[in-house]
Formats: structure tokens, sequence, C-alpha cells
């Protein structure tokens, strides 16, 4: 059986990602993690992903900025 591994969700609005590998993080069934995150998944429960330091200005590693204007 195969299933979902990362799951995402990004609020691009305050910067903020939401994560959980609800296969575990190598996705082997043989792994004793395999399913500890499966029932979180299954209750919606995520949890906050750190990509920055607490109070670290973005403004100045900004490579690109996407913004969708509706037509």
């Amino acid at each position: 059986m195969y299933g979902p591994s990362w799951r995402m969700i990004v609020d691009e609005g305050s910067m903020k990602a939401y994560v959980i590998y609800p296969g575990g993080e190598s996705g082997n069934p043989g792994s004793p993690f395999y399913d500890n995150m499966v029932q979180d998944w299954a209750n919606g429960k995520y949890y906050e992903a750190n990509f920055v330091k607490q109070g670290e200005d973005l403004k100045d590693k900004t490579l690109y900025t996407l913004t969708f204007e509706k037509q």
C-alpha cells in the first residue's frame, strides 16, 4: 500500500507552513515510525514548520514575489 508522505499547507499571508508525515519520513512500511502520525493526519492536525529563525526579517532574503490578480 502506498499513501501520502509529506503534506504541507502554506499560509502565504502570514508566511507560515503546517506539515505532517502520515506515512513516515522514509515511507517504508517496515519503519517503526511509518504510522505514528496517521491519526493526527486523519484528524486534520498539522505541525507548524519553522523555516526561519524567530524574528528573522525575510525582506533581505526574498528572491522572488509572486502576486495573483483576478482578471
